[in-house]
């Protein structure tokens, strides 16, 4: 049962918030979660959901989600400067939600991530 020094948790238990069963499930669940692999997947999905904390990056990125767009037509799309659009397409590429496809001069932009794209869009309610 619950050690003598973990008041916190002699507390749950009797309370009966939850058992000492479910503990054991979520100290099991934190191992796996502390594995290096699933470390490099959770930092990976962070740095995503960090890219997408940013109003304006989560519509540019809403927006590519519908299909490939040019910097060009992002820029007349939000009136943003061409260097601000550069700067949040840097950081959502940086991120590995999106790449980025050269043609010339021109740069186009689609989700790298279609699974992740798909649950933004879902969370978003943009289908």
């Amino acid at each position: 049962m619950a050690d003598a020094g973990e008041p916190l948790l002699e507390h749950i238990l009797q309370a009966g918030i939850c058992s000492m069963d479910d503990i054991e499930g979520s100290r099991n669940l934190l191992g796996i979660l502390d594995d290096p692999e699933k470390s490099g997947e959770i930092r990976n999905v962070e740095r995503k959901m960090k890219a997408l904390s940013d109003a304006a990056r989560l519509r540019i990125f809403l927006l590519i989600s519908r299909g490939e767009k040019c910097v060009c037509e992002i820029e007349y799309l939000f009136q943003m400067p061409q260097p601000t659009v550069s700067r949040n397409l840097g950081i959502l590429e940086n991120s590995g939600l999106i790449r980025k496809r050269k043609n010339g001069k021109w740069a186009y932009y689609s989700i790298k991530d279609l699974n992740f794209g798909e649950f933004v869009k879902r969370t978003c309610g943009v289908e």
